[in-house]
C-alpha cells in the first residue's frame, strides 16, 4: 500500500513538472507572438520583471484552472489531498489565484512600457500606479482572508515575510553597499521591484517546503 502511495506521488510530480514546463514554454511562445515584429532594445532589467510576472500570471492560471476544475484538474495537480480541499479552500484560492494574475499582469505591462519604442497600451506612470492600485486591493482581499486562515497557514505566511525580508536586507546591503564603494554596478529601479516580487515567491516556497508540503499528499 504504502508503496503505491508513493508511486501515485511521483507520478503526480511527474505530471506537474511537465504542466509546467508546457505552461512555461507556452507562455514564451505566446510573448514572443505577441510582440512579434517589433524590434525592441530589452535591458536585462525589463526581461527579468517580465520574467517574474510571467511567472505570477502562470502561477494564478495553474490555480485558477485548478479552482474551476476541482475534480478533473487540480486534485491531479494542486498539492491537496483531494477535490473536496479545493472545494472547501476556493474562495481563498480563487482570490489568490486572480491577485497572481493581475498582478504578474501589471508586472510585465510595467517593464513592457519602460522599454524604447514599446508600443503599449500605456504609459510607464500609468503602469506603475496600476501595479500599486492592485497592491492595495490585494492587501484589502487578504485581511478578511487572513481571519479564516487557520494557525498553519498564518504561520506559514509570517515565516514567508521573515524569510523575504531577511533576504531583501541582506541584497540592499551588499548590493547597495557595494555599488556605493564603486565594487558592482548599481540595480536598476526595476531590478528592485523584480527583487521584491520575486523574493517573496522565492521565500514562499521556502516556508512551504521547510513544512515537507511541496511533495503530493
Amino acid at each position: 500500500m504504502t508503496t503505491e502511495v508513493h508511486g501515485l506521488s511521483r507520478r503526480k510530480m511527474a505530471l506537474q513538472a511537465l504542466i509546467g514546463a508546457l505552461a512555461g514554454g507556452g507562455g514564451m511562445f505566446a510573448l514572443m507572438w505577441l510582440l512579434k515584429g517589433e524590434t525592441l532594445d530589452w535591458q536585462p532589467s525589463q526581461i527579468i520583471l517580465a520574467g517574474v510576472g510571467l511567472i505570477y500570471v502562470l502561477m494564478g492560471l495553474f490555480v485558477g484552472l485548478g479552482v474551476l476544475a476541482p475534480r478533473a484538474f487540480g486534485q491531479r495537480m494542486l498539492n491537496v489531498a483531494d477535490a473536496e480541499e479545493i472545494v472547501e479552500e476556493r474562495a481563498n484560492m480563487g482570490s489568490s489565484a486572480l491577485s497572481c494574475i493581475l498582478i504578474g499582469s501589471a508586472l510585465a505591462l510595467l517593464a513592457y512600457a519602460t522599454v524604447d519604442g514599446a508600443n503599449a497600451p500605456v504609459t510607464a506612470a500609468t503602469a506603475f500606479w496600476l501595479v500599486l492600485a492592485l497592491l492595495a486591493i490585494g492587501s484589502a482581499i487578504m485581511l478578511p482572508m487572513w481571519r479564516n486562515f487557520d494557525e498553519l497557514w498564518r504561520r506559514l505566511t509570517i515565516d514567508a515575510s521573515a524569510i523575504a525580508g531577511n533576504i531583501l536586507l541582506a541584497l540592499c546591503v551588499i548590493w547597495g553597499g557595494g555599488a556605493a564603494a564603486g565594487l558592482v554596478a548599481g540595480p536598476h529601479p526595476l531590478d528592485l521591484v523584480s527583487a521584491a516580487f520575486g523574493i517573496f515567491l522565492l521565500a514562499t516556497f521556502i516556508a512551504v517546503g521547510r513544512r515537507g508540503m511541496m511533495t503530493p499528499p
